[in-house]
C-alpha cells in the first residue's frame, strides 16, 4: 500500500468510521423501545383499549420468539388496565407456561449461552426476572378476585409466594453458569481483578451510584404481594392456619416497609376474627401510580487484558435503569367529612433496582466473556493479517474495521424489561361510609373523582394512574360478601399467640439503603429483619462471593 492510500485509510478510520459506529450503536439501543413505541403512545394517553388491541397484535406475532415472555407480560398488564380480566389472565397464562418451561430446565443450554457470547446478550431468550414472575401471579390473583373467583385467586397467591421462595435458589445459579461457560471457552473471569481496576470502577460508580437511593426490601420479595396475601387469608380464612398465614404476612410487610397504621388496624381486625367477632364493613383503596423504570444503554470500558493478553480495554454496552418521574405521587380519599391519604406500600423502582443490582455481576461476567471472544478473535486475525510488515498494513486495517463493526453491532445491552408495571403501590383502609360514597382527589390537579362503593362487607377500590395528564381509572371488587365469624376451637388454638406482643414494634424495624456489597443476608421467621449498613458503591463484590442476598422465609 502506498503512502497516499495509507493516509486515506487513516482519514476513513478517524472521521467516517466513528460516525458509522455510533449510528450502529444508536440503532441497537432503540430496538426494544422502538418495538413498543406504538403501544406506549396509547398507554401514555390513557387509551387502554387501543393499547390492548395493539399489544395483543404484537404479542401474538411474537408468541414463539425469544421475546415471547416479555410481550405476554406487557399484554397481560395492558388488558388488565382495560378491564379485560379474563383475557389478561390468558396472556399471563401463556407467559407462565414459558416461565415454567425455563425454570424446569435444570441446566441452561450451552448452545444458547455460546450464541450469546459470540453475538450479544439479547440473543438469549427473555426468561423473566423474579419480580416479573411474582407480579404475574399477583395480577392473576387480582384478576380472579375481580371476576369473583376467590378459589383461583388463592391458587395464584400460593404461586406468588412460592415464586418469592424459589427466586433465591434460581438466581444463585446464574453467575455460576456464566462463569462455567467462560471456563468451557477458556475465558476465566477474575471479577476481583476487574473490581480493583480503577478505570472500570470509576465508570461503574458513576453510572450505578443511583442504585443506593432506595430503602432496601428483602431481595426477590414484593411488599404488595405479601400484603395482599395477608389480606386475602384474613378475609377468606377457613380455619386457624389461614389466619396464622395472614398474621405472618402482615408482620413481614411491617418488617419490610416499617411502621404503618393501616396494617396495625389489620392486625386488630385479625385479632377480632380470632376472638369470634365478624369483620366490620371496611373499604380498601389501592393506588397504582406511574410507570416502572425503562432501560437505556451505556458504555463502560472493560479491562479485557485481565483475560485476553494483548487487548487492553474494550468498550462494552451495559443496561442502566432510567426512572420515570411523570406520576401522581399522592391521593386524598375523602369520606364522611374526613380525609385519608394512602401510604406507600411498594416502591417498584426499589423492587426493580434491588434485583437489577443483584444481576449486575452476572451481566458483567457474561459481557466480559462475550467481549473477550470477539476482541480476541479480531486481535488474532489482525496479527495474522499484518504478519509480513508494511505490505499487509491495508489488510490489517480492513480486519480492524470489520472487527470493530462486528463488535459494536453485536455488543448490545439487553434493554428488555416489563415497562407497563407501575412506579408505586399505595393503599389506605377506611370504615365503609353509610352512604357508600367516597371522593378521590389527586392534590393540586383539580380533578376529583366520586366513587360509589359496591355492596359488600370488605371492598377494594383499585385506582390506576399512568401519569399526571390522564384521568384516574377506577375499578372495584369484593373481598368479603357477607358477615360471618370464622373463629372455632381450632382457630383460637392455632392463633392464640396473635396478641400485640408478637408483632414487631416500630423501633425494631430498621430501614437503611443497602449497597452492592452488603453480601448474603438471611431472615428467619423467629427474628426481625435487619438492614445492613450502607457501603457506598462497592461495585460488584457480591459476585465475587457468588452469594446473592437472600431473605425469604418459608411459610
Amino acid at each position: 500500500m502506498d503512502k497516499r492510500c495509507y493516509r486515506k485509510v487513516n482519514v476513513l478510520l478517524r472521521v467516517v468510521f466513528p460516525v458509522f459506529i455510533m449510528s450502529l450503536l444508536g440503532a441497537g439501543c432503540a430496538s426494544y423501545t422502538t418495538q413498543t413505541q406504538k403501544v406506549s403512545q396509547s398507554w401514555n394517553m390513557g387509551n387502554f383499549q387501543a393499547a390492548a388491541i395493539q399489544i395483543t397484535q404484537e404479542a401474538d406475532k411474537r408468541g414463539n420468539s425469544k421475546d415471547a415472555i416479555i410481550w405476554r407480560l406487557e399484554q397481560g398488564a395492558v388488558l388488565r388496565a382495560a378491564e379485560r380480566f379474563e383475557e389478561s389472565n390468558q396472556a399471563f397464562d401463556k407467559a407462565e407456561e414459558l416461565v415454567n418451561k425455563y425454570e424446569e430446565a435444570a441446566k441452561m443450554s450451552v448452545s444458547r449461552e455460546a450464541l450469546a457470547t459470540v453475538t450479544n446478550l439479547t440473543a438469549s431468550p427473555y426468561e423473566g426476572f423474579a419480580y416479573d414472575k411474582i407480579m404475574m401471579n399477583t395480577y392473576k390473583a387480582l384478576n380472579y378476585l375481580q371476576m369473583g373467583d376467590s378459589e383461583k385467586a388463592r391458587v395464584e397467591f400460593n404461586r406468588a409466594f412460592q415464586r418469592q421462595h424459589n427466586a433465591v435458589h434460581i438466581n444463585t445459579k446464574r453467575i455460576e453458569k456464566a462463569i462455567e461457560e467462560g471456563k468451557k471457552q477458556n475465558y476465566n473471569v477474575d471479577l476481583a481483578k476487574v473490581n480493583r481496576d480503577g478505570k472500570f470502577k470509576s465508570q461503574f460508580d458513576n453510572y450505578y451510584g443511583d442504585l443506593e437511593q432506595f430503602k432496601a426490601y428483602a431481595v426477590y420479595v414484593n411488599p404488595l404481594t405479601v400484603y395482599l396475601d395477608g389480606l386475602y387469608y384474613m378475609t377468606h380464612a377457613t380455619g386457624g392456619s389461614d389466619l396464622e398465614r395472614s398474621r405472618k404476612s402482615f408482620e413481614r410487610v411491617l418488617g419490610m416497609i416499617g411502621e404503618n397504621k393501616y396494617i396495625r388496624q389489620d392486625m386488630e381486625t385479625l385479632q377480632q376474627a380470632v376472638n369470634g367477632k365478624p369483620i366490620s364493613a371496611t373499604t380498601y383503596v389501592f393506588f397504582e401510580t406511574g410507570q416502572s423504570p425503562e432501560r437505556e444503554q451505556i458504555r463502560i470500558d472493560l479491562p479485557l487484558f485481565i483475560i485476553t493478553p494483548g487487548v487492553p480495554y474494550v468498550g462494552a454496552a451495559f443496561p442502566k435503569l432510567k426512572y420515570r418521574t411523570d406520576y401522581i405521587s399522592a391521593l386524598n380519599v375523602s369520606h364522611d367529612g374526613k380525609t385519608e391519604a394512602p401510604l406507600l406500600l411498594s416502591n417498584m423502582d426499589a423492587v426493580v433496582a434491588r434485583e437489577f443490582k443483584n444481576e449486575l455481576p452476572t451481566i458483567i461476567t457474561k459481557t466480559l466473556i462475550a467481549s473477550a471472544i470477539k476482541a480476541g478473535a479480531t486481535y488474532g486475525t489482525y496479527a495474522g493479517a499484518t504478519n509480513g510488515g508494511r505490505k499487509n498494513a491495508g489488510a490489517g486495517l480492513a480486519v480492524l474495521i470489520a472487527g470493530a463493526i462486528y463488535q459494536v453491532a453485536m455488543n448490545q445491552a439487553d434493554l428488555r424489561t416489563w415497562t407497563t408495571l407501575p412506579k408505586e403501590f399505595q393503599f389506605c383502609r377506611i370504615p365503609t361510609p353509610a352512604d357508600r360514597k367516597i371522593e378521590l382527589d389527586p392534590p393540586y390537579l383539580g380533578r376529583k373523582t366520586p366513587v360509589v362503593i359496591d355492596e359488600g362487607v370488605v371492598n377494594v377500590v383499585w385506582v390506576k394512574s399512568v401519569n399526571r395528564k390522564i384521568p384516574l381509572s377506577v375499578t372495584q371488587f369484593k373481598l368479603k360478601d357477607e358477615v360471618k365469624t370464622i373463629a372455632s376451637p381450632e382457630t383460637v388454638t392455632a392463633c392464640q399467640h396473635i396478641p400485640q406482643t408478637d408483632i414487631p414494634k416500630p423501633e425494631q424495624v430498621t430501614q437503611q439503603p443497602e449497597s452492592l456489597t452488603s453480601g448474603a443476608e438471611t431472615q428467619h421467621e423467629a427474628s426481625e429483619p435487619q438492614a445492613q449498613p450502607t457501603q457506598k458503591n462497592e461495585a460488584i463484590t457480591p459476585a465475587l462471593e457468588n452469594q446473592p442476598e437472600t431473605s425469604m422465609p418459608s411459610q
